[in-house]
């Protein structure tokens, strides 16, 4: 049986539908009174960067979160592309 082997760091075909500038949005799940409950925040887009992590690289993006304004990093899996006018 042989491997999958790619050059490409995990993440990243996920992360070319993200540009620069981009509005996306993400979710936080956290129990609250025994039931679950959903926060979506909203950021721009301001970095893609790779890292590396177990031993292999893996694409990061970094959003800045426009409720705090803290730079987060997130992996491209969490973020949905936001519509914009």
């Amino acid at each position: 049986m042989s491997k999958m082997k790619s050059d490409r760091p995990f993440g990243s075909f996920m992360a070319t539908r993200f540009k620069i500038g981009s509005l996306v949005s993400w979710s936080e799940w956290k129990v609250v009174n025994n039931s679950m409950d959903e926060d979506i925040y909203y950021g721009t887009v301001i970095e893609k960067v790779t890292k590396i992590n177990g031993g292999r690289p893996v694409t990061i993006i970094k959003v800045a979160c426009s409720d705090s304004g803290e730079i987060i990093s997130l992996n491209p899996f969490q973020l949905r592309l936001q519509e914009t006018n």
